[in-house]
């Protein structure tokens, strides 16, 4: 098991969460029971790109161990943001499914890892990860 540095899945869970946070307001604000298919898709495809982005700023912080820091990343966001909605289903008497919470768990943290593949598949290419990185390889 790769050591795990916890300011960086940290630092990971709130990067998710500042891409997720909109994200899950304007779904609750726009999506209904009578919403297409389409719009849900929509949110859903959002959703992953959230929990995709918080494993790839893990991946980049942690070179050492990129999928699990991005996996842990991408689960820390997914925790926060299923507890809100486990409260707000409490508080407003809905049913909570709770057979779904798993499934959506290992969706997330594969989100994650896929972010975290993708930050690595950058670093090992030679591409340039940062603005400062590319404006030192411009011709002067």
């Amino acid at each position: 098991m790769p050591q795990l540095d916890w300011s960086v899945i940290r630092s990971a869970t709130i990067a998710g969460l500042t891409v997720l946070v909109p994200i899950t307001i304007l779904s609750l604000l726009v999506i209904d029971d009578e919403s297409s298919s389409y719009a849900q898709l929509a949110f859903f495809g959002l959703t992953m790109f959230g929990f995709a982005a918080a494993g790839y700023g893990a991946g980049k912080m942690a070179p050492h161990a990129p999928m699990a820091h991005g996996a842990l990343g991408a689960m820390g966001t997914w925790v926060v943001i299923q507890g809100f909605g486990v409260l707000r289903r409490l508080v407003s008497g809905d049913d909570i499914n709770w057979l779904g919470y798993p499934l959506q768990a290992m969706i997330a943290a594969g989100c994650g890892v896929f972010g975290a593949v993708f930050a690595d598949w950058i670093r090992r290419s030679g591409r340039p990860v940062s603005v400062a990185e590319m404006r030192r390889q411009l011709p002067k």
